[in-house]
C-alpha cells in the first residue's frame, strides 16, 4: 500500500522533501515537462529516494491545452483526425511508446487512452486490447498498468459499472490506473453520490479480481477510494493537479492557485489563513492539527502565522497537505471502510457545531457541504456490494 506523487507544474521540487519521504511512487507528467526536463528529472528522483517511477502518456487531456505533450516523440500528430477505433492505429502508437520508454529509466507505464465519444463496452474492450499490446511490447524490466478512464456521470448504474469492471479486469497488465473525469471544477469537492459510489464499486471489483488499483489525481476524496480497497492513490499539490477535467485546462492563470491552504483532517477541508485565525480567535483552535494534519509543515505554518510578518506560506501548504496524504493513505490500508465512515461522521458533526456558533469560513462554499454526500456515497457503496454479492 503506497501513495504516488503526481508531477505537475514545479512539483518536481517537492520530491525528497522532509516529511514527504513516505511517498513510494512518482507519476511523470509529459503535459508539464519538456522531454529533456522530464528525462533529467528521473535520475534526480532516483537519488532522492527508492521510488517507483511511472509514466502516464496523458493522451486524454483536452486538445485545447496539451502543454508540452506534443513535444514528446510518442505523441501522435494525427490524434485529432484519425479513426481512434482502429486497433492498428493504437498498435503503431504503442510501438512508439514502448520505444520511448527504452530511453527512460522508469518502472511502469500506464497504457495510452483517450476520452471517448461514448462510454460503452466497446470503448473499454479496445482500451484493454491496447493495454495488452503495450504489456507485450515493453522492454524487459518494465510493466504496464491498464488505464481505465471513468466518467463520473455514467457510474450511477450498477450494471454499467459491473460490465466495465468485468472487461477491464480481463487485462493482461498486472494492475490498473484509474482516472476519473467529471464536470466538477477542480477546486471543489465532488458531491455526486451515485457517481462516487459507482467509482468506489468499480475500484473494489478490480481489487477483488486481483488487479491492484492506483486511483490517479485524488485529493481528500482519497478516503473514499481507500475505503473501497484501492491499493494506491495518487495526488498532486491539491489544487493545481486535483483531477483531470476539461474545466481545469480552461481556468485563468490567476484562478486561486497561489492562495495558501492548510488541510485540516478534523473538518476534511482546506482552510485559508483567515479561517485558521478565525478558529484561533473564537476559541476553536482545538479543531486544528488533528491526526496527520499535525506534521512538520503545519508547525512551520503556525510559526509563520504567530510571527505576524505576513510571510507567504503557499509552498508550506502544499507540503502540509502532502504529508497528511501519504500518512493517512498508509493508515487506511486496513479497516479503511470503518475508519472513513467514522471520520466522515465526526467531521459532519464539527461542521454543524461551527454553523450553530456562526463560525463561517471565508469562502462561502467551504461549509462542509460535501461531507453528507460522501457519507451517502459510502452507504450506497455498501448497498452495491450487497446487491452484487
Amino acid at each position: 500500500m503506497s501513495s504516488y506523487m503526481q508531477m505537475g507544474h514545479d512539483t518536481q521540487n517537492l520530491v525528497g522533501e522532509r516529511d514527504l519521504e513516505g511517498f513510494a511512487g512518482i507519476v511523470l507528467s509529459p503535459v508539464n515537462r519538456d522531454p529533456s526536463d522530464l528525462s533529467n528529472d528521473i535520475p534526480r528522483f532516483r537519488d532522492s529516494g527508492d521510488f517507483e517511477i511511472a509514466l502516464d502518456p496523458q493522451l486524454y487531456v483536452p486538445r485545447s491545452n496539451r502543454g508540452s505533450l506534443p513535444k514528446h516523440s510518442y505523441f501522435p500528430s494525427d490524434i485529432d483526425t484519425s479513426d481512434l477505433s482502429s486497433i492498428s492505429w493504437w498498435q503503431a502508437l504503442v510501438k512508439k511508446l514502448a520505444e520511448y520508454a527504452k530511453g527512460l529509466k522508469i518502472d511502469t507505464i500506464a497504457s495510452p487512452a483517450v476520452l471517448p465519444r461514448t462510454w460503452d463496452d466497446e470503448y473499454y474492450a479496445l482500451s484493454v486490447d491496447v493495454g495488452n499490446h503495450l504489456q507485450e511490447q515493453l522492454p524487459g524490466g518494465r510493466t504496464a498498468l491498464q488505464t481505465a478512464i471513468l466518467d463520473l456521470a455514467t457510474l450511477g448504474e450498477s450494471d454499467s459499472v459491473l460490465r466495465a469492471a468485468s472487461i477491464v479486469s480481463g487485462t493482461k497488465c498486472p494492475g490498473c490506473y484509474v482516472v476519473i473525469v467529471c464536470s466538477q471544477e477542480p477546486r471543489r469537492e465532488i458531491r455526486d453520490v451515485e457517481g462516487l459510489s459507482g467509482a468506489m464499486h468499480f475500484v473494489s471489483l478490480l481489487e477483488a479480481s486481483g488487479k491492484p488499483v492506483l486511483v490517479a489525481y485524488t485529493s481528500s476524496d482519497m478516503l473514499l477510494y481507500k475505503a473501497a480497497g484501492a491499493s494506491h492513490c495518487g495526488t498532486g499539490k491539491f489544487f493545481n493537479l486535483r483531477r483531470f477535467t476539461e474545466s481545469r485546462f480552461g481556468e485563468e492563470s490567476d484562478g486561486g492557485g497561489q492562495l495558501a491552504y492548510w488541510f485540516e483532517h478534523s473538518l476534511l477541508a482546506f482552510l485559508r489563513e483567515s479561517d485558521i485565525q478565525l478558529l484561533q480567535r473564537r476559541g476553536r483552535a482545538d479543531l486544528l492539527g488533528h491526526l496527520y494534519s499535525d506534521n512538520d509543515w503545519s508547525k512551520d505554518i503556525l510559526a509563520v502565522l504567530q510571527d505576524g510578518e505576513g510571510e507567504a506560506w503557499v509552498g508550506r501548504g502544499w507540503r502540509q497537505f502532502l504529508s497528511w496524504f501519504w500518512k493517512t493513505e498508509r493508515d487506511l490500508a486496513a479497516g479503511a471502510l470503518a475508519a472513513t465512515s467514522e471520520w466522515l461522521k465526526a467531521s459532519e458533526k464539527r461542521w454543524l457545531e461551527l454553523e450553530d456558533d456562526d463560525l463561517l469560513m471565508s469562502d462561502p462554499r467551504n461549509d462542509g457541504g460535501w461531507i453528507r454526500p460522501w457519507r451517502q456515497a459510502v452507504s450506497a457503496y455498501r448497498t452495491r456490494l450487497d446487491e452484487s454479492s
